[in-house]
């Protein structure tokens, strides 16, 4: 039902000759980005990438992808998203579109091509699983934005921080675990930056949902697509240290524990879900 979006697909080289300094940079993005059919917060949302990146010093003309080859293909995440990347999959057999899988971290743990063309150019840029797509490692793309602004991003041709990456377009939606709505993960759909991309987004958008469905249709019947678990960063740490002595000084009443940390109950609750905290009894 998709295949009418990238029908028109072909790879259209724009590599323009010399390379591109920080000092080059741009205050604000080129003069292409500001169409009339191109919303303008999307666009203030693509300079304030670029500030961030640029800030971090990250290089515009040369590309450095974090790699490592040591990833999970077994995590909670990559299985609850297997089925549905595969129906995906099958919906755009033969397309010039890679469907790629990622964590919180930007760590590409998968990726679906059946276009051997395709996946060679991707190859080229690294955009692989082990691969590190955070905007942080490689400046603005489709993880990255869709990751540090935890909103669906479309980040098309020009738009991409770095210029190895503007024969592509992509469009990321972050994937939330849906107990908390914590990111664990991000989707991006990758094509072509010739390809229209009008309904790229939706389809991204609506993909990540389906994953999220997953985790809450399969968690409780026992076929392994199980309660994500992660390290905690310390501010997760010291939030359930925290729970967890209102919780002792009110002898596991929520409720006590709840009005002690100046949060609601429910949210207690949630919480105690999350770390995976035993409490002694709960108020009623």
């Amino acid at each position: 039902m998709y295949l009418h979006m990238f029908a028109t697909a072909r790879h259209v080289m724009s590599r323009k000759g010399g390379t591109v300094t920080l000092d080059a940079l741009p205050p604000t993005p080129p003069d292409s980005w500001h169409t009339a059919d191109e919303p303008p917060r999307r666009q203030e949302r693509i300079r304030a990438s670029w500030t961030r990146c640029a800030e971090r010093g990250l290089a515009v003309d040369l590309l450095r992808v974090p790699f490592r080859a040591d990833i999970d293909d077994e995590s909670p995440l990559v299985r609850c998203a297997s089925p549905v990347l595969a129906a995906l999959r099958s919906t755009l057999a033969n397309e010039p579109i890679a469907i790629l899988l990622s964590d919180r971290s930007g760590l590409v743990l998968s990726r679906e091509c059946d276009d051997p063309a395709f996946v060679k150019a991707l190859d080229d840029v690294t955009l692989t699983p082990g691969a590190t797509y955070s905007e942080e490692a490689v400046g603005t793309n489709g993880f990255g934005l869709a990751l540090a602004d935890d909103r669906v991003s479309l980040v098309a041709s020009q738009d991409h921080y770095n210029s190895s990456l503007r024969d592509y377009t992509c469009a990321g939606a972050p994937i939330h675990d849906p107990v908390d709505g914590r990111i664990v993960g991000a989707l991006s759909l990758t094509v072509w930056s010739s390809t229209p991309d009008d309904l790229l987004p939706a389809l991204a958008a609506q993909t990540a949902m389906n994953i999220e469905a997953q985790f809450t249709g399969r968690s409780g019947a026992g076929h392994g697509c199980d309660r994500l678990k992660h390290r905690l960063t310390r501010i997760e740490t010291l939030e359930r240290d925290a729970i967890q002595e209102a919780l002792t000084r009110t002898g596991g009443d929520v409720g006590g524990a709840a009005a002690d940390l100046g949060i609601s109950r429910a949210t207690v609750y949630r919480r105690i879900k999350y770390y995976g905290i035993r409490k002694m009894r709960e108020s009623l």
